[in-house]
């Protein structure tokens, strides 16, 4: 059964505007530009959350015990301790959590090559223009 020449017309505008939608938001996703911007975003709320749990890991004064200590499988680890602890019902020794610097490390290193190839291709960008 033939259709009417406007409604497949109308259905080939819709499909276009539709294929638009999704290469935007393609271009979106991979744009190189958008994905520093996502991976700082990233790092800076990872920052944030390290900071934090430095403020608060002090628990009034309370002598802090690394992960490594031999009293750190008292308990005091789980988080209902540790719920217990920032309310000041239990004034035991407290579970400090180590920053792990290679960790850091890691993901500074891979922010500066991000930060480098994407000056590169801006660079080789600018020269073929």
């Amino acid at each position: 059964m033939p259709q009417d020449p406007a409604a497949i017309q109308q259905q080939i505008e819709n499909t276009r505007a539709e294929l638009a939608v999704t290469l935007d938001a393609i271009a979106e996703l991979v744009s190189p530009r958008r994905v520093a911007e996502r991976t700082g975003e990233q790092i800076r709320g990872r920052v944030a959350e390290l900071r934090q749990k430095v403020i608060t890991s002090g628990f009034g004064g309370l002598p802090a015990i690394t992960a490594d200590s031999s009293v750190a499988g008292n308990g005091y680890g789980t988080p209902a301790d540790r719920r217990e602890l920032a309310a000041g019902l239990d004034t035991g020794p407290v579970v400090q959590r180590v920053v792990r610097w290679d960790r850091v490390a890691a993901v500074g290193s891979g922010v500066l090559v991000l930060f480098v190839s994407v000056r590169r291709r801006r660079r080789r960008r600018a020269r073929v223009l």
